[in-house]
């Protein structure tokens, strides 16, 4: 009976011991299993060659139109108003030398009568004092040999004659000049901004018959900032820009819905700074605004549009593509990434203008990878 159980005991540890060997057996004689190698995946992009270009740098500012010369009428002499022009109507235009309005020149014509009536007398009476000097002359010459007084020649009164005649004519004149100030002509082209008279209207100096303004050409000030001065050929003391220097200037505004353009010219710099947008002014000269089948009238707020230096061999690019002033760029023999460091003249809207740092021909990586280094490797798209 201990046998058996003893024998029953030992199967157990029999069976391990043969799994045991078996399968050492088998992992042994097993055949070896190499690693698959991982294909290294090189990514595909699109390129641009890159070609510089000339452009003109724009500067973008806005503002609303002013007149050149802005002038308030006033009469010189008294009287009442006899005759008010329709071109002096307010928002009317007027030539240079339009009459806008006459006084009443029935006084000062009477005046000038009188005056010259004065002179005539004057006249008179200055022929006879030169007639009786002349006679004391030739008197003291048949008689006496030596040199005659002034008195004794009537010089003194003979003078006097002249200074009256003299005189005459001075007042006449300036009475002549009243008269023709009792119209009052326009001083230049330009339109009729504010009238303060009428016809019946006793006016005098000091009294304000009507605001005008010049149309001749028009000015329209532009605030740019400190750094757009560089892209600009201009002096910059204020003083006036040669013709042949005068950047150009597109003005656009809109009229029943329609954008408008003006050309102009920028004919100076304002000598000094707007104290509220620490800003410099440009001015904008219009000529002949009125020219236009729609004319830039006073008032009208512009968008403007300045052009700028021109400069050669510049890289245009959408700003996408500046990441820390660099540009991600492939090398062509190696099929790698190049960063390039580049110099950005300036942002135009949602465009880069590089003026440094890209060469002719290089080829720009269109494509945005997850991850991306100098020197990697990429696969051009054909």
């Amino acid at each position: 009976m201990n046998k058996k159980v003893k024998m029953s005991n030992l199967y157990p540890i029999g069976i391990i011991s043969l799994g045991i060997i078996i399968s050492s057996l088998l992992i042994k004689c097993a055949p070896e299993v190499k690693p698959e190698e991982v294909k290294k995946i090189i990514p595909l992009v699109e390129f641009e060659k890159l070609e510089p270009t000339s452009k003109n740098i724009e500067i973008f500012s806005q503002g609303s139109i002013i007149p050149r010369t802005e002038s308030q009428l006033y009469p010189e002499i008294r009287g009442e108003v006899v005759y008010v022009s329709p071109k002096l109507d307010e928002g009317s235009s007027f030539k240079k030398g339009d009459i806008l309005l006459r006084i009443d020149s029935r006084d000062y014509e009477l005046d000038i009568k009188a005056a010259e009536a004065s002179l005539d007398d004057a006249q008179t009476a200055l022929s006879i004092a030169l007639a009786e000097s002349n006679f004391e002359k030739e008197q003291w010459e048949l008689s006496n040999s030596g040199v005659a007084s002034d008195l004794r020649l009537k010089i003194p009164q003979l003078k006097k004659a002249e200074s009256t005649v003299a005189a005459a004519e001075a007042n006449l004149e300036k009475l002549k000049r009243n008269l023709e100030k009792t119209s009052i002509k326009a001083p230049y082209d330009g339109l009729v901004r504010q009238k303060n008279v009428d016809r019946g209207t006793v006016i005098g100096p000091g009294y304000l018959i009507a605001n005008i303004y010049a149309i001749d050409y028009v000015e329209v000030k532009l605030p740019v900032a400190d750094q757009d001065l560089a892209f600009l050929d201009i002096p910059l003391d204020g003083s006036q820009i040669g013709k042949n220097k005068q950047p150009q200037v597109l003005l656009a505004g809109t009229l029943g819905g329609k954008q408008i353009v003006w050309e102009g010219n920028i004919v100076r710099m304002e000598a000094e700074i707007d104290p509220k947008s620490r800003m410099a002014i440009l001015v904008a000269r219009i000529s002949q605004p009125y020219k236009y089948k729609i004319p830039l009238r006073v008032g009208q707020f512009v968008e403007a549009k300045i052009i700028g230096k021109k400069f050669d061999g510049l890289y245009i690019l959408d700003r996408e593509f500046i990441k820390n002033n660099q540009v991600i760029t492939i090398n062509d023999i190696d099929s790698t990434i190049v960063y390039k460091k580049v110099n950005v003249l300036r942002f135009i809207d949602d465009m880069a203008y590089i003026d440094t740092g890209l060469d002719r021909g290089e080829l720009l990586c269109m494509t945005n990878l997850d991850v991306m280094y100098d020197g990697m490797k990429i696969r051009l798209a054909q």
